[in-house]
């Protein structure tokens, strides 16, 4: 461990950790935004899309500047821009001034995307840095869950409370303030002298997961953009239904990452396969399920893709060089983001292809992350373990 790592500044990262849900949380509000701003509840849903655009810029400027830029400063001013920017409509309660606001939670969350673990990496190695990484995950699935029950709360209050929710970080800003240091060294940053280092190339197996995460990404959304119609018009429930089985999804994610350390260590290369083929197991479930039970445990399977981002993580930090690894997480990060937008136009292009199918993006999905399994498993069957 790095020595300059204190359990006060451990925990200043698993609580940013704990913001990565940021972008999603107001999804409980979009229909009280709607009605008191007096817009269409489908605008009002900007809310938990705009800000992941800001995401992939500062996932992008965290990789490569971080290190360049102290890593404590760039995590101090992406939390007060998160903490203002994102509680300025508590104020200020107009459209205008929301979408700004999404656009502050959005760049935050990208920063707490691909900080904190590759701070965690850089501290820890072996199975201690799985167990890290896996606290730190299971902070992140947390998250999601606290904040839109807190949401839920404060909508009920008045509707623009709910923007408060942001003033969290505070707790995340002041740990990482008194607790955290720089790393030991500094690897991302040129050496001195005559002679600066030689620019890092980023290993080619860390580009295929690159390319891993993403494809899967866009084959995975569609389990959790269509579970309200698979509850509500194939089971005929209602959206408590979908309420009451939807979060099957984040504690499936919780209670996995807890047991992280232990799946890698008995996976080692092939986890990301496993974790995929359970991915499809469950998307499989959801598409053919017959009661609410179905439903919840295939969105508990899919829970488990929130696994592949410290799976990869482990993966590249056998095979990436301490002067690019922060540049590779923040990488990964990059793939899961985009791969939200481009899942959007792959659910269209579904629909005009699978005429035989009630939810065409679910169920090309499901072969789509099907042969991403067969894929992957050949090509980790050929790859020699990393050291």
């Amino acid at each position: 461990m790095n020595k300059q790592l204190t359990t006060v500044g451990l925990f200043g990262l698993y609580f940013a950790c704990l913001l990565q849900g940021g972008t999603a949380v107001l999804g409980p509000a979009v229909n009280s935004i709607a009605g008191n701003l007096q817009i269409d509840p489908s605008v009002a849903a900007q809310v938990g899309t705009f800000g992941s655009l800001f995401g992939i810029i500062s996932s992008f400027l965290a990789g490569r500047f971080a290190g360049k830029i102290k890593y404590k400063t760039f995590l101090l001013v992406s939390l007060i821009i998160f903490i203002a920017g994102g509680s300025i409509p508590v104020l200020i309660p107009t459209w205008s001034v929301i979408l700004f606001s999404r656009a502050c939670v959005g760049f935050g969350v990208g920063v707490f995307y691909a900080l904190p673990p590759a701070l965690i990496m850089k501290s820890f190695s072996g199975g201690l840095q799985q167990k890290k990484l896996g606290m730190a995950n299971a902070f992140g699935s947390a998250g999601g869950l606290i904040m839109q029950f807190v949401v839920g709360v404060l909508a009920a209050i008045k509707w623009n409370y709910v923007f408060s929710i942001f003033t969290i970080g505070i707790v995340a800003f002041f740990l990482i303030a008194f607790g955290l240091n720089e790393p030991e060294e500094a690897p991302d940053v040129p050496a001195q002298g005559d002679k600066p280092k030689a620019k890092a190339n980023i290993h080619p197996r860390a580009w295929l997961n690159f390319i891993f995460v993403f494809v899967a990404g866009i084959f995975w959304m569609p389990s959790l953009l269509f579970v309200s119609i698979v509850v509500e018009q194939k089971l005929g429930g209602t959206p408590v239904h979908s309420g009451i089985v939807a979060p099957m999804f984040n504690v499936a994610a919780v209670l996995l990452s807890f047991a992280f350390a232990f799946l890698y260590k008995t996976f080692k290369k092939f986890l990301a396969v496993f974790i995929l083929l359970l991915v499809t197991v469950g998307m499989f479930l959801e598409y053919n399920a017959v009661n609410l039970v179905m439903v919840g445990a295939g969105l508990f399977l899919t829970g488990a893709f929130l696994l592949m981002i410290p799976t990869l993580l482990s993966d590249n930090g056998k095979i990436v060089a301490p002067e690019s690894l922060t540049f590779a997480t923040s990488l990964l990060i990059i793939a899961m983001n985009v791969a939200g937008f481009v899942a959007g136009p792959f659910v269209g292009i579904a629909a005009r292809l699978a005429t035989t199918s009630y939810i065409p993006g679910l169920y090309l999905g499901i072969i789509g992350q099907a042969a991403v399994v067969v894929i992957f498993f050949i090509i980790r069957l050929v790859q020699k373990d990393a050291p």
